[in-house]
């Protein structure tokens, strides 16, 4: 037992994530209570990024298999809403974001090489391309997470709220 690292303190300050063991509720470590009403927990952002990945999973097939889609708007803070984001069970999400980034990986993988310029729409003056759905959901999942670190360090990311709705994604 003697080469084990000693624990860190009750008032432990991480200098590399500026985590502060003082400034860390209880509810914070549980991911699912939220800071202010207008941002998002952990838990909510994680459902939002499952849902990001199922939605652009659609979008990249749509976008290889159909002639210019019409592509729907997610409705983010109406989902977050609706279906509960807040309580959904971690095992359960967990497993949920695993099928879906596979998902959605596989269904990048089966685009062929000359459909990465296929066109989508989601408004008349949004034309994109698949490669850009790809590009967008990966820049999702990363942005999300920065959030989400922020969240839990207690300092502002990309602009502290939930995800801008409808719009953004």
């Amino acid at each position: 037992m003697s080469d084990l690292p000693p624990l860190f303190g009750e008032e432990h300050a991480c200098e590399t994530c500026r985590l502060a063991y003082r400034d860390l509720d209880v509810d914070r470590c549980l991911l699912r209570g939220r800071q202010r009403p207008e941002v998002w927990s952990p838990v909510e952002y994680a459902c939002h990024v499952r849902d990001v990945l199922l939605t652009f999973a659609v979008r990249v097939h749509r976008g290889v298999v159909e002639d210019r889609p019409m592509l729907d708007p997610m409705y983010a803070d109406w989902r977050a809403e609706r279906f509960g984001y807040g309580a959904t069970r971690l095992d359960v999400l967990l497993a949920e974001l695993t099928a879906a980034a596979e998902g959605l990986a596989d269904e990048v993988r089966a685009v062929p090489d000359d459909a990465w310029g296929r066109l989508v729409v989601r408004r008349p003056e949004e034309v994109r391309t698949v490669r850009w759905l790809v590009r967008q959901a990966a820049h999702e999942c990363v942005h999300h997470l920065a959030d989400v670190r922020a969240g839990l360090s207690s300092r502002p990311a990309s602009g502290g709220g939930a995800p801008p709705s409808p719009g953004a994604s």
